[in-house]
């Protein structure tokens, strides 16, 4: 089974419509959706916004659910220049840049328990992603990096880029893998450019970047 988990309704929405014999289920504040999308066993949940609720939602959805498989969607701010807006960032590999223990002699990101900043991606489903996704949209796979904090700054942009390579910033997708990586489960995730750390784009070109990320993630189930 595949598990996809969205943080907010306009992310998973289209992928509910493509969805037959829906069952659902609460565990926690979370409601899963599972059923069938091309024939494919998936369940399907919104986390709500943010490193906390979506590491809580992973968790569950993996004690659930007999998933192989996690895919995170949604959209993110772009970092690189190779990626306008609409454009498809997939994830390398993954930093919670707001990890600082800096302070402790380590570095900025270090993750306790796993033990390093990048946290990797399953190569093979990444790769897979990647080939269907750049026949169909501008896309780019490398470093995505995540913390509770939508980054408008130019400070803070420069910073991810120059220090970790990072292509795209969002507020869960590091912690999604975190969970996954925790509990040997393959992870990948496909972010829809939605603004280069504007809010006022993210509110214009949202459903641009959902369309995009939709019609890869249906062309990569079958």
């Amino acid at each position: 089974m595949v598990g996809i988990i969205g943080s907010m309704d306009i992310e998973i929405e289209k992928l509910l419509e493509n969805m037959k014999d829906i069952k659902e289920s609460m565990h926690g504040p979370f409601k899963f959706f599972c059923g069938k999308i091309l024939n494919k066993n998936v369940a399907l949940v919104k986390c709500f916004e943010g490193k906390v609720n979506s590491a809580i939602c992973t968790q569950l959805l993996i004690e659930n659910f007999n998933v192989d498989l996690i895919i995170n969607v949604g959209v993110a701010g772009g970092l690189s220049k190779k990626l306008e807006i609409g454009g498809i960032a997939i994830s390398s590999s993954t930093v919670e840049f707001d990890n600082d223990t800096t302070a402790l002699g380590y570095e900025l990101g270090y993750t306790f328990g796993i033990n390093k900043v990048n946290i990797e991606c399953n190569e093979k489903e990444v790769n897979r992603l990647y080939d269907i996704s750049k026949k169909l949209v501008n896309t780019q796979k490398g470093v995505i990096v995540s913390s509770d904090k939508f980054v408008v700054d130019d400070d803070t942009k420069n910073m991810l880029k120059e220090k970790f390579n990072a292509i795209a910033t969002d507020m869960e997708t590091a912690s999604i893998n975190h969970v996954c990586y925790l509990n040997n489960i393959k992870f990948i995730a496909i972010r829809g450019i939605s603004d280069s750390g504007n809010n006022v784009e993210f509110r214009e070109f949202i459903n641009i970047a959902v369309d995009n990320i939709n019609k890869v993630i249906m062309e990569y189930l079958k």
